[in-house]
C-alpha cells in the first residue's frame, strides 16, 4: 500500500515538472515573438520617418521651384507640419482615436483579435 502512495506521489511530481517545463517554453515562445515584433515595429518607424524626412525636403524644394524661394519652399512645409500638429493637438483626447490606435497595436503586437475570443 505504501509503494503505490509514493508512487502516485512521483507521478505527481512529474507531471508537475512537465506542466513547468510547458509553461515555461510558451512564456518563452510568447517573449520571443513579441521582441520580434517589438523589433519590426521600430525598424518599420526608423523606415518611415527616412521617408518623411527625404519626402519633405524634396516637398520643401519643390516649392522653393515654385516660390523661386528656399526659405519660402521650407516655410510652406513647416506650416504644413504645424497644421499637422494642432490638428493631431485637437484630436489627442479622442476616445475613439486612443481605443483604435491601441486595437492596432495589440493585434500587431499579441495578434489579438478586436471580436474574437479564440485562443490562437
Amino acid at each position: 500500500m505504501m509503494l503505490n502512495f509514493s508512487e502516485i506521489i512521483n507521478t505527481v511530481k512529474k507531471l508537475i515538472e512537465v506542466k513547468i517545463q510547458m509553461l515555461k517554453r510558451d512564456v518563452q515562445d510568447e517573449l520571443s515573438a513579441v521582441i520580434t515584433r517589438v523589433a519590426i515595429l521600430s525598424m518599420m518607424v526608423i523606415v518611415s520617418v527616412l521617408i518623411l524626412l527625404f519626402g519633405s525636403i524634396a516637398l520643401a524644394f519643390y516649392f522653393a521651384e515654385l516660390t523661386y524661394s528656399n526659405s519660402l519652399g521650407f516655410l510652406y512645409v513647416g506650416l504644413i507640419y504645424l497644421g499637422i500638429l494642432i490638428f493631431l493637438y485637437i484630436i489627442k483626447d479622442s476616445k475613439g482615436i486612443q481605443r483604435n490606435v491601441g486595437a492596432v497595436l495589440n493585434t500587431f503586437l499579441f495578434f489579438r483579435k478586436k471580436n474574437s475570443g479564440d485562443n490562437e
